[in-house]
């Protein structure tokens, strides 16, 4: 078994399937950003129906340890992608392995690490991937000592954006800035410094070594993670699309959720069916909190 257990208490990783197989589709896990949940997603879960290759899948949440409401200590861990292995470890030994992961920001870069080999867990194998709002920059020049300090103040803003999105027309906006504040003082120096760590060296990944299919999703209005560094990360793997959605920021899958459905369910089109799929019985919709 992995070793993921309760931290300080919490644990750190929940899982839950969402969707039952409506013929032989993959198997996909859904991984949002930090100081986020699945929620995240739910507007997704409206649309999945909608779509072919959506509809004939099996789809998973996670809530990860960087959630709002996560252990504190969580990114007392070096490498924070080990986290993800151990995720995909447990839905594995729960109902079977992911063919496809879908990551959000945050998790979309651990989820890039982990498939350029750059932490030590290394033993996954998914038949595709979906990077939405990925941080990536090509050269150690591209960060300067203006990235050190503009970084953090850009950081909130984004974390007040997802409240904004989250929120919807009939929130106060005077109390985002607030809640922004405050989750940030959750995420702590820790957890900001394995973000920014994650990002310095993305340099240094090796991103041509992923030959498998991945599809890189970017809010053409991100201010954050923008689409020029979505477009570089692409350039540099040999199996990769960018796919730009129009009227969305860091969020596109909440923003656009009809255009990211249809980009989602395009996608996985490309991705073989797990060869269980047909002969399954269809599943509880809760799998396991771990």
């Amino acid at each position: 078994m992995n070793p993921i257990s309760l931290t300080n208490g919490i644990r750190p990783v929940l899982l839950r399937q969402r969707t039952v197989r409506d013929g032989a589709g993959p198997r996909v896990l859904l991984l949002h950003g930090m100081a986020d949940s699945s929620t995240i997603w739910e507007r997704l879960f409206v649309l999945a129906p909608q779509r072919t290759e959506l509809r004939r899948a099996e789809i998973h949440t996670a809530e990860l340890p960087w959630r709002g409401t996560g252990p504190p200590d969580w990114a007392h861990r070096l490498e924070p992608a080990s986290w993800l292995a151990e995720t995909l470890d447990q839905l594995a030994d729960t109902v079977g392995p992911a063919d496809v992961a879908v990551a959000h920001s945050f998790s979309a870069m651990l989820l890039l690490d982990l498939a350029c080999g750059a932490s030590a867990h290394t033993g996954h194998r998914l038949k595709g991937m979906v990077l939405v709002s990925p941080f990536f920059r090509p050269r150690p020049e591209d960060f300067d000592w203006d990235t050190m300090t503009s970084l953090p103040e850009q950081f909130v803003r984004t974390i007040e954006e997802g409240i904004r999105v989250a929120a919807g027309p009939r929130s106060k906006p005077e109390l985002h800035r607030a809640l922004a504040e405050r989750l940030c003082e959750t995420i702590g120096p820790y957890g900001w410094s394995r973000f920014f760590e994650l990002y310095l060296r993305t340099p240094w990944l090796r991103t041509k070594a992923v030959r498998t299919p991945v599809l890189v999703v970017s809010g053409a209005e991100d201010r954050i993670a923008v689409t020029g560094e979505a477009q570089d990360l692409v350039t540099r793997m040999p199996a990769a699309a960018l796919h730009t959605i129009e009227e969305a920021g860091h969020f596109p899958m909440a923003e656009q959720p009809a255009r990211f459905a249809d980009a989602l369910d395009g996608f996985l089109r490309l991705i073989p069916a797990a060869p269980e799929a047909a002969g399954e019985r269809p599943r509880s919709t809760l799998v396991e909190q771990i």
